[in-house]
């Protein structure tokens, strides 16, 4: 319920918005996108939270409710399939059984293949980090270069080809 509230708060625009206030900065200019009418209609009327919640869950809800009459088709299809002599309600029941435990098969299958992979991955950067040490500068905060240490640098090649 709180984030039917926080999403309605975000989406809707308040009836006394800066858009739709007298003084606003298009009405000065007097290039308003909406007319007196429409303006006064919007300061009548109620925000609609149930609507735009309903909106902003749509895509949600439509994908939930399509797998659930594609696993409904399914189990139908699968109950057919089963001889008569099995009362129905044995059957589909049977057939959901089957079918959650292949769901279920498949989604272990999954992830356990991603978190292999995940896994595989660290190791190979933790062997990798392991074995370049030697890469990193010597010493600890003594080692920050500062000014000098281009200038001496620059003496010692100026001193070698001499």
């Amino acid at each position: 319920m709180a984030s039917a509230l926080i999403l309605h708060n975000i989406c809707c625009v308040a009836p006394y918005s800066p858009l739709l206030h007298s003084n606003s900065l298009l009405k000065s200019r007097k290039q308003s996108l909406l007319s007196d009418t429409q303006t006064r209609d919007l300061k009548i009327r109620k925000p609609r939270s149930f609507t735009v919640v309903y909106a902003a869950q749509s895509n949600f809800l439509k994908a939930v409710q399509t797998v659930w009459k594609v696993a409904k088709d399914g189990i139908e299809v699968g109950t057919n399939m089963v001889p008569e002599t099995v009362p129905r309600p044995v059957a589909r029941i049977s057939i959901t059984v089957v079918a959650l435990s292949v769901a279920l098969y498949v989604l272990k299958s999954f992830l356990s293949t991603a978190f292999f992979v995940l896994a595989t991955m660290g190791l190979a950067y933790f062997i990798y980090i392991a074995l370049n040490k030697d890469d990193r500068p010597k010493g600890g905060a003594d080692s920050t270069p500062t000014e000098e240490d281009p200038v001496e640098e620059a003496r010692r090649i100026m001193e070698k080809y001499k």
